[in-house]
């Protein structure tokens, strides 16, 4: 009877827990809607517009917290995001993927550095127009600026 009782008690508790997921709405531009639900270590993406609907998961290897960040990192006017975490040593470094808004396809594509394989304590310097992240080389630290050609509208 005991062990019903616990059993009971475990499921009501687990009904009860919040779901830990982070939900960041914004619109990339005008009549587009961005939906991006974070749940532990996958991103589920939702773009809804008048002629297009786009939907998605992306799973990350994480073992950190992974956190949000909305701006235009190839700076066109339009809003991009960024997943990040923290390095899972001493707490040191932050590590980002980066996906830019493509209004021709509806979609967000991921976005490489133009020297490393990924972007590390990422900087948007709007001045500049470059993501300035760092990278290693021969195990020097080094400045890597990933910039972007003028785009057409």
């Amino acid at each position: 009877m005991r062990s019903k009782t616990l059993a009971a008690s475990l499921l009501g508790l687990l009904w009860t827990m919040p779901v830990l997921a982070e939900t960041t709405t914004f619109s990339p531009t005008q009549g587009i809607e961005a939906t991006l639900v974070l749940e532990g270590s996958t991103l589920n993406v939702a773009v809804k517009g008048e002629t297009h609907n786009e939907s998605r998961t992306i799973d990350f290897e994480a073992v950190n917290e992974l956190h949000v960040q909305v701006d235009d990192f190839n700076f066109d006017g339009v809003k991009d995001f960024a997943i990040w975490q923290l390095d899972d040593g001493m707490g040191t470094y932050r590590y980002y993927r980066v996906f830019i808004y493509q209004a021709r396809t509806g979609t967000f594509g991921e976005l490489q550095p133009d020297c490393s394989d990924g972007f590390v304590n990422l900087r948007v310097d709007k001045n500049r127009k470059a993501l300035l992240s760092t990278y290693w080389e021969m195990n020097i630290a080094k400045q890597c600026a990933t910039r972007f050609a003028k785009r057409k509208a």
